[in-house]
């Protein structure tokens, strides 16, 4: 899909973070763009920002975990613009569940699961049966993260267990389509840059909990990027930051290029992926989650 400009893209958790950078950079490509998030007082400053800079952008809220919101964001689109082809399943909440496995409550595994997994196939769902239907060249994006899709970060197995089954969900997805000779690109993003350090997104702040998925207790209030900061500080170093235009250039790039895995080149992560493959070809120890 070389030409973007004039396509349609939707990307869920467009309005802020990641999914904002994304739907500015689709700007900047003449793209036309529907942002989806469940913010609405953060969708509304989103769109007016990228029409101020020009852009074609309209805001639909959006709940990932409700197959008819999902529904009811494919008809919006189709109602504003009557297309769509590019989707950006991107919709992610931070990681409030710390420690061993066998302590967390079923609905930490479920709050997870239901917005970073089950929001990426309610958005396949509801889009890839139009998109094939209309034979318009198209692609899809889903958001992971190295935790989980490389390495998982022990401690936060609810967010590394969700993101893990993203990659394979994916993975089924690409072949899928291949087998039907569509007109649709499949892309995993992990969310890295060129410039080494750190993604200031939202998935470092702490997120609301639906009621649906309350703890039967209070957790602990997560300072996340705050909490880090300091400790990096005290610790007698600066924090750097990757600008989130580098993550949105992948994606634009990535889209033309038919690019499936778009992560940016990392010896840290190639290092990873080196060590868990040896450890199945060897069947050893996973060792690298020690590493």
């Amino acid at each position: 899909m070389e030409d973007l400009k004039g396509k349609v893209a939707v990307v869920t958790g467009g309005a802020g973070g990641i999914g904002k950078a994304i739907c500015h950079r689709f700007g900047i490509e003449g793209m036309r763009v529907v942002v989806a998030d469940l913010d609405r007082a953060g969708l509304d400053e989103t769109v007016a920002e990228l029409r101020e800079h020009g852009f074609d952008a309209t805001g639909l809220v959006t709940d990932v975990t409700k197959r008819e919101s999902l529904d009811a964001l494919r008809e919006g689109t189709l109602e504003a613009y009557g297309a769509v082809h590019v989707l950006c399943n991107n919709a992610g909440i931070a990681n409030t569940s710390f420690g061993n496995v066998w302590e967390h409550e079923n609905v930490d595994w479920r709050w997870s699961l239901e917005v970073h997994l089950i929001g990426v196939i309610n958005g396949c769902a509801a889009f890839v049966p139009w998109m094939l239907e209309s034979r318009h060249e198209g692609h899809i994006v889903n958001t992971v993260s190295g935790n989980g899709g490389i390495v998982p970060l022990p401690a936060s197995a609810p967010y590394a267990v969700a993101k893990g089954a993203v990659v394979t969900y994916t993975e089924c997805l690409w072949a899928q389509l291949r087998d039907l000779d569509a007109r649709i690109g499949v892309s995993l993003l992990f969310p890295s840059g060129y410039t080494p350090g750190l993604l200031n997104t939202g998935i470092w702040n702490q997120s609301a909990r639906p009621v649906e998925f309350a703890p039967s207790k209070p957790k602990p209030p997560r300072r996340g990027l705050e909490l880090f900061m300091e400790q990096t500080r005290a610790a007698g170093r600066e924090v750097q930051f990757t600008p989130l235009e580098e993550v949105a250039d992948q994606v634009a790039v990535g889209i033309q290029r038919d690019q499936f895995w778009m992560i940016a080149p990392s010896d840290r992560s190639d290092m990873q992926i080196r060590a868990r493959a040896e450890s199945m070809i060897g069947r050893h120890h996973p060792t690298y989650m020690k590493d």
